[in-house]
């Protein structure tokens, strides 16, 4: 924060005709002691003020280190008909961001990183993305299917975008 001149740890900025909104994911839980993935009160009406202050026209980008909505924890090869959603690998306040999203159709795109894994969901019209890895070297090698590497994405004035992955 002091490096970016940040006073808060979430902030967003208009770049080309799009809102992008990055927020912080990351906090500890309960025992001070392992992480989980939520925006608090705070932010989380600090998010909802920059969604009503944006105009309905404009696009808008979400950023979150831990993923807001994710299909990869429904991947265990040992696990069969009974998941667990563990808040350090999901946001635990999902329900509540996705609500708030339905109610501002200019939300189009959210991108997160956390799960080193490539995903894509699109719920509700948003597209939520999970982009790999770029410290991926640290598993040589794939983790599960997905080879290390990084999202690459378009964003055009009229709200859509192309997306790519990129591995290396």
């Amino acid at each position: 924060m002091d490096k970016l001149q940040l006073v808060k740890p979430y902030y967003s900025l208009v770049q080309n005709g799009w809102k992008i909104i990055v927020l912080d994911s990351t906090h500890l839980d309960i025992d001070n002691t392992w992480y989980i993935g939520k925006l608090g009160e705070e932010q989380f009406n600090w998010l909802k003020n920059e969604l009503e202050s944006t105009s309905k026209t404009m696009p808008v980008m979400v950023m979150s280190h831990i993923p807001i909505l994710t299909a990869l924890l429904m991947i265990d090869d040992d696990v069969v008909n009974k998941w667990t959603m563990l808040g350090g690998d999901m946001h635990t306040d999902t329900a509540k961001i996705i609500n708030l999203f339905y109610q501002h159709p200019n939300v189009k795109l959210c991108l997160s990183g956390h799960l080193h894994m490539r995903d894509k969901v699109v719920y509700n019209n948003v597209t939520y993305l999970c982009n790999g890895a770029v410290s991926g070297a640290w598993w040589e090698g794939n983790r599960r299917e997905t080879a290390p590497g990084y999202g690459l994405i378009d964003l055009y004035a009229d709200g859509s975008f192309e997306e790519q992955y990129i591995g290396y």
